[in-house]
């Protein structure tokens, strides 16, 4: 039963939950606002009615439902934290003024290939607008699967197809120079960075309880690994363990409750491209990515003769393509295999003179 009437949106009960009604094209749209505060149905109600205003919201039926309302959706769907971020900033400044306010059901490959276009034209490479297509892409699919569904059919999506050889590494004199010019907070994050190869995102989720000064190792633990796997990694002495110790010196005295090991005057460090741009600009590297740093690694890792399965372990990687992917071989190895090649040559030359 309605207990209260604010123009086109209700607010009343189920049990103890408080819900949401609103009418558009003569429809009712219903939303819980999962809390038992009335409070917090009324914030609900604004949104809708916001939305409505907006055109961002619509009856529900398949040919009505706005692309807007399959991003909120995909918003709030079970994806990882840091992805839900990440997702969100695509979203909000480049999908849904784009999309936002366009009927699903309408959506086409010709529309999809203006969105391109226009990526491209901002700036952004071919995969970019790959990756921010498969975002609107996931929504749609979840969409199709929901009860009752809120798309009929998933358009064709076009793809560009990109190469999956990857150049960017790090030597260790840029390696230095990126490290001197980071801020004091940034240093620990990418210093493990470059020597372990862990991701980004799970670096950022690492609490104090998973270091282990007297056995130097960080445990990964496997929910908040990108394959669920959980593993260990080894803290090294030098930049590595000296930096990690005064972090947590300077958590321990200035912070004490915070957890995390990779913090902003103790909260966890989230976005920090601004940051990481100035660095690498002034160490003259300023085309380097974070993910660079995990090849690198592999790289360094693996010249240092550490064998493939146990590199794979400490970076986390499941499959030897990896090294594929990633061009280990670089100009240097080429200069070491020659070496080799040319001495085993000279021995065979030596063998034939006998």
């Amino acid at each position: 039963m309605a207990t209260n009437n604010y123009g086109t949106g209700t607010i009343y009960q189920r049990g103890d939950v408080w819900w949401v009604r609103v009418y558009v094209d003569n429809k009712p749209i219903s939303r819980s606002s999962k809390s038992t505060k009335k409070s917090d149905a009324i914030k609900l109600r604004d949104q809708m009615l916001a939305k409505k205003h907006r055109g961002e919201i619509t009856g529900g039926a398949p040919d009505k439902v706005l692309i807007g309302e399959l991003l909120d959706d995909v918003l709030k769907s079970d994806i990882e934290e840091s992805t839900r971020y990440i997702w969100k900033v695509v979203i909000e400044k480049n999908l849904r003024p784009f999309f936002g306010t366009i009927r699903a059901a309408r959506l086409s490959t010709d529309v999809m290939e203006r969105y391109r276009e226009k990526r491209l034209k901002q700036g952004s490479a071919e995969s970019t607008a790959n990756r921010e297509l498969s975002i609107l892409r996931t929504a749609f699919h979840n969409a199709r699967k929901r009860t009752p569904p809120k798309v009929v059919a998933v358009p064709y999506f076009p793809m560009v197809k990109e190469t999956t050889v990857r150049k960017g590494f790090l030597s260790d004199t840029q390696y230095a120079e990126v490290r001197d010019a980071l801020l004091d907070e940034l240093k620990p994050l990418f210093v493990c960075g470059y020597v372990t190869g862990i991701r980004r995102g799970e670096l950022t989720d690492i609490r104090w309880p998973q270091v282990d000064f007297q056995a130097d190792l960080i445990a990964l633990e496997p929910d908040e690994t990108k394959n669920r796997e959980g593993r260990s990694v080894p803290i090294l002495s030098g930049d590595m363990r000296d930096l990690l110790l005064a972090a947590k010196k300077a958590r321990d005295e200035n912070w004490p409750e915070s957890p995390w090991v990779f913090n902003r005057e103790g909260k966890k460090i989230i976005d920090f491209r601004g940051s990481w741009e100035r660095a690498c600009t002034q160490a003259g590297v300023p085309e380097l990515k974070f993910h660079d740093l995990r090849r690198s690694a592999v790289r360094n890792m693996r010249r240092a003769g550490v064998p493939q399965v146990i590199r794979m372990k400490i970076s986390g990687h499941k499959t030897d393509s990896m090294e594929r992917r990633y061009n280990i071989v670089d100009t240097e190895d080429l200069g070491i295999a020659k070496e080799f090649m040319e001495r085993r040559m000279k021995m065979a030359e030596t063998v034939t003179e006998v």
